[in-house]
């Protein structure tokens, strides 16, 4: 049970492990466009990461680490990371997951600051809601018809803890319940995200030749902290704008389909 750590947390939302894909779009450039809605992540939303990191225990087999100090990293392999965006003021919850790397080498030789978010890496995501009490967060499809919940400890209040972990995933399917999993019993370690001072979203393509490198990447592409989306009969696409074009393109923004819009935006978040 352990060996599945690292695809536990995505499989129980129900993210595909294909991999990511972002286009570029001209949506943007005579402006936006009608109908096209806007989520603002303002000066309320706080930013928690989750790195994953491939170590060995004591009788030298593979094993997979988050809760891992800051000194220790340089001699683990950092495989994965994921994002978690909470607003007590809106109730909301974005959790953002990134794409998987077959080989484990691309998010240790690719290492942006942890208060930077790249959406380069983007892969699936979702929607939710914190509840009244700050005890859990709840992503529901379309019509509720599935529903998964996440029980948080330490609760989630406006002062936001440092570190919040995920102790049990509820998952509900047409009202009922039909399964529960208890993530201390299920995993040697707890789901765990930590707190970052702030952040910035940015675009920022892997290095050429990462390994020739010695001082961290620099990104020269930052977002405008807002999510756009439009509504269709599949679902939602997203986009995110830069201040500069991507990719030598002739366009700042890029567009993510509704396949990776696992739980839509909410209605009060129009």
């Amino acid at each position: 049970m352990k060996s599945v750590f690292y695809f536990l947390l995505p499989v129980l939302l129900c993210c595909a492990c294909s991999r990511g894909k972002y286009y570029i779009t001209d949506v943007f450039r005579k402006g936006e466009e009608a109908g096209i809605q806007m989520m603002e992540l303002d000066s309320t939303y706080h930013f928690y990461l989750r790195e994953v990191y491939k170590d060995k225990n004591q009788r030298m087999e593979n094993v997979l680490k988050t809760n891992v100090e800051i000194k220790e990293t340089a001699s683990k392999t950092r495989i994965e990371v994921e994002y978690l965006l909470l607003s007590w003021e809106h109730k909301t919850a974005v959790y953002i997951s990134t794409i998987p790397d077959k080989y484990h080498h691309y998010y240790s030789l690719n290492h942006y600051a942890d208060t930077l978010i790249n959406a380069y890496d983007f892969s699936t995501f979702h929607f939710g809601t914190i509840a009244e009490d700050g005890e859990s967060i709840c992503f529901a499809s379309k019509n509720n018809k599935r529903v998964i919940t996440w029980d948080i400890r330490p609760f989630i209040t406006r002062a936001f803890p440092n570190k919040v972990s995920i102790r049990e995933i509820a998952i509900q399917q047409n009202s009922i319940m039909e399964n529960v999993v208890l993530i201390n019993s299920a995993l040697e370690e707890p789901v765990s995200f930590t707190r970052q001072k702030n952040f910035t979203i940015i675009f920022g393509m892997p290095d050429k030749n990462p390994a020739n490198r010695t001082d961290a990447l620099s990104p020269d592409i930052f977002s405008d902290k807002k999510i756009y989306y439009t509504r269709h009969v599949n679902g939602v696409d997203l986009f995110f704008r830069f201040d500069k074009n991507v990719s030598n393109s002739k366009d700042s923004a890029i567009r993510f389909d509704y396949r990776r819009t696992r739980y839509i935006p909410l209605q009060k978040q129009l």
